[in-house]
């Protein structure tokens, strides 16, 4: 039943996603982000029979981060109104990010367990 949830999750956001412009929910510095940090979080873990789950909490913690170093780098630049919607929505992808890592690190959890 776990997999089958987390892909009715997986389809879920993609047909989301894929009903209106793709290439907005595209940004490789904050999914790299968010990555690597989760690896560095899991690394940091030490705990290698959790790493589906320490993968998902760090995707969450590091998604985060992304949403306040994309709020500092707004605010340290001087952002006309014009550009401020795009980068506030550059700005969320981290977490975006996070959290589909997480739902789907949640639905697989088990399954590397047992």
């Amino acid at each position: 039943m776990r997999i089958i949830g987390t892909f009715i999750i997986i389809g879920i956001i993609v047909g989301s996603i894929s009903t209106i412009d793709y290439k907005k929910f595209i940004d490789l510095p904050s999914l790299l982000l968010v990555i690597g940090g989760s690896l560095g979080y899991v690394l940091a873990k030490g705990k290698s029979n959790k790493f589906v789950k320490n993968f998902g909490d760090g995707a969450v913690y590091m998604g985060w981060v992304g949403l306040m170093i994309g709020l500092i780098m707004i605010g340290n630049h001087h952002v006309n109104t014009e550009n401020m919607w795009p980068s506030f929505s550059i700005t969320f992808l981290p977490i975006f990010y996070g959290y589909f890592i997480k739902l789907v690190t949640t639905g697989l959890e088990k399954i590397n367990y047992e």
